[in-house]
């Protein structure tokens, strides 16, 4: 006959009571938890989403800066091409009321007027042009052609509007003056621009009254 020995029948009964509630205790920690549930991304997608709106407020105050730029750079270039317009406007205007060439324009700072030089024959009218260049102020005034005047225009090839061209095109700048001149037997057109920067120096391009070409500049 065998017997059950007491104390390890307690034994193995203990033992299975300590593994039945270490395994109800996992079940337990695990109550209430969905697998299958959303993970809360709140906080964290309100970050990134900050952070993209940062992100694209800098982008859009870069790209209005550059707009910006881009609009004041075009209205200056804008002004040069309404000066250049008027001057040659007004050197049109001269030579048609007193039937002849021009060889000198200077622009008037007092009032915005074009002093226009035109031969006529071996005299010389100065007429003064509104500043739009589209009528004459004033009555000519006449005097006799600088001798020199007269040697050169009648070397010059080029014309006084399109050494102004030329210059224009070579530096930009916006037009204050020009005239046909004569250095070292050499006939050529001295173009004066201001500089459109906002730098006050001018700009001096010489264009050969033969060949129509810049020959030299300080821009």
């Amino acid at each position: 006959m065998t017997r059950t020995r007491p104390h390890l029948t307690a034994a193995l009964s203990l033992t299975l009571a300590l593994g039945l509630s270490a395994c109800g205790g996992d079940e337990s920690s695990l109550d209430g938890v969905n697998a299958d549930a959303p993970v809360d991304m709140t906080t964290d997608d309100a970050a990134a989403g900050a952070t993209d709106g940062a992100t694209a407020t800098d982008g859009t105050a870069d790209d209005a800066g550059s707009a910006g730029d881009q609009a004041a750079s075009t209205d200056t270039a804008a002004a040069a091409d309404d000066v250049t317009a008027a001057a040659l406007a007004a050197i049109s205007t001269a030579e048609d009321a007193v039937g002849g060439t021009a060889y000198e324009i200077d622009d008037q700072d007092g009032d915005g007027t074009w002093e226009v030089e035109v031969a006529v024959g071996d005299r010389s009218h100065e007429v003064t042009v509104s500043a739009d260049g589209a009528q004459v102020v004033g009555t000519p005034e006449e005097d006799g052609l600088d001798a020199d005047d007269a040697a050169a225009l009648e070397a010059a090839q080029a014309t006084l509007v399109g050494a102004i061209e030329t210059a224009v095109d070579e530096v930009g700048g916006v037009l204050d003056g020009a005239s046909l001149d004569e250095e070292d037997g050499s006939h050529r057109f001295e173009v004066e621009l201001d500089r459109t920067g906002g730098d006050d120096d001018d700009i001096t391009v010489v264009v050969d009254a033969a060949t129509g070409e810049v020959v030299a500049s300080d821009a």
